[in-house]
């Protein structure tokens, strides 16, 4: 009986200091950060972790979606990392991925003004030179509309080059457009 009491609470008392197999059992009130997801390289968008230095010596990266009535917005950054002046002129090259890596179906156009006109990113492109070591910045925007639960763009990733032709980042971001199967990109601009 002795023998059989001591198992029992050794049995207990080791079941004491673990965690259940998912947080939200231990804590349902809190909140868990949970890893990005992995993404699959598809045949057609090669990922590459970013941010980081990529030929011809730019890294790009993005900022927090800043959402407000339905309007999504978010900085993309180009920061010349290389030794000589980079010349931008146009608008950023960006393809919306799924957790998965494979490129959806959202059309994403040149001009903010096809989502909403934000005058700061309005206008034609405009040749910029940055030096080594300076930024030049860009806006992605888009509506949060959904009338229809089956047809939801959910994307996960950004696929981002400074202009066609040029190696492509890969940069996590929620982006969610729902139905509308768009989003508008300004031109490369100086920060303000």
């Amino acid at each position: 009986m002795k023998a059989r009491w001591l198992t029992v609470t050794a049995l207990l008392l080791a079941g004491c200091g673990t965690t259940p197999a998912t947080p939200e059992a231990a804590r349902p009130d809190v909140t868990y950060a949970t890893s990005a997801p992995t993404p699959t390289p598809s045949p057609s968008t090669p990922l590459v972790a970013g941010p980081r230095c990529l030929a011809p010596g730019v890294e790009l990266s993005v900022g927090e979606v800043d959402a407000a009535m339905g309007l999504r917005a978010v900085g993309i950054t180009v920061r010349n990392c290389g030794t000589g002046t980079y010349g931008v002129n146009g608008y950023p090259v960006v393809d919306v991925l799924d957790a998965d890596g494979k490129v959806l179906d959202v059309t994403v156009l040149d001009g903010t003004e096809h989502v909403s006109r934000i005058e700061r990113y309005a206008g034609p492109p405009k040749p910029i030179d940055v030096a080594p070591g300076g930024k030049v910045v860009a806006v992605l925007v888009w509506r949060n509309i959904t009338t229809d639960a089956a047809t939801v763009a959910k994307g996960a990733y950004l696929s981002v080059a400074p202009a066609g032709g040029q190696p492509r980042h890969t940069l996590a971001l929620a982006v969610d457009p729902g139905n509308t199967g768009k989003l508008a990109v300004s031109p490369w601009s100086s920060p303000a």
